[in-house]
């Protein structure tokens, strides 16, 4: 792939992201958004790029345009732009926790945040019987997902998750993130970046229900924090710019899906 050769130059992969028109007006309108909060105006795909980097804008493709390859799942299993929105303000919440980290090209974090639950759209699209029945046990209790997965088909979303993420060739980094961020504590690489995942998707679900962060950050396994170094002042002030970043990223990776109007608007 050409991000990941050094003989192209980012006005090569520009030109090639540009053959796309709504993949590109999509990626700009990301770029200029608070979520990446830049001072000036990106107006190209080959700026995009410089600023990005090669690696990090692929990667950033295939999270944002894994909205269109998930299409047809019954609804009764899963309100897709619900699912979304929960998947993205985890990816967002990733990114800001690892810029606190001083993680090196926080765009990773948001794609991980992004995909740590794709697993489950594969099991609802290929597997919908059995995923009903999940869904039954489970009662809408995350923390249970897991073991009722492995009663009922012998492996859980995240493993599913993870072999897909290897299918698209995705780094080592993202697949074992996915694969283990219910357990953190149990991955054998990349602990950081799996802990972060992990406190944003339970810091998401709150934001998303209208829970007490306190108490969600009070909940989360004290080992977890300490791999992370993060404090809970920070954190909290860290989740008040939240909102707004999520509202942003929704209009440009959701608008495949449903008219941009019917979308939550950063300026609402």
């Amino acid at each position: 792939m050409m991000a990941d050769s050094s003989r192209y130059s980012a006005l090569d992969i520009g030109n090639v992201i540009m053959q796309d028109a709504n993949l590109s007006a999509r990626l700009l309108r990301l770029v200029n958004s608070a979520f990446f909060g830049l001072q000036a105006p990106v107006e190209t795909i080959s700026r995009a790029v410089t600023i990005i980097g090669t690696k990090e804008l692929r990667n950033l493709v295939l999270a944002t345009s894994a909205v269109e390859v998930f299409r047809g799942i019954p609804a009764d299993l899963v309100d897709m732009v619900e699912f979304w929105r929960y998947s993205l303000t985890t990816g967002v919440i990733a990114r800001e926790l690892a810029e606190r980290c001083n993680v090196l090209h926080g765009e990773r974090l948001f794609v991980m945040g992004v995909l740590h639950d794709v697993g489950r759209l594969v099991i609802y699209l290929k597997a919908a019987d059995k995923a009903r029945d999940i869904l039954l046990i489970t009662a809408g209790s995350d923390e249970l997902l897991p073991q009722a997965e492995s009663g009922v088909l012998g492996f859980t979303h995240m493993d599913v998750g993870a072999a897909l993420l290897k299918r698209w060739k995705l780094p080592e980094s993202i697949v074992a993130t996915v694969q283990f961020h219910h357990h953190p504590m149990e991955t054998p690489e990349y602990r950081l970046e799996t802990a972060l995942v992990h406190i944003a998707s339970r810091l998401a679900y709150a934001e998303l229900m209208g829970e007490f962060l306190d108490g969600v950050i009070d909940n989360i396994h004290p080992e977890v924090w300490e791999i992370t170094g993060l404090m809970d002042d920070e954190v909290l002030t860290m989740m008040e710019q939240v909102p707004v970043q999520v509202a942003e990223v929704m209009e440009v990776v959701l608008a495949p899906m449903q008219p941009s109007s019917s979308l939550p608007s950063a300026r609402s």
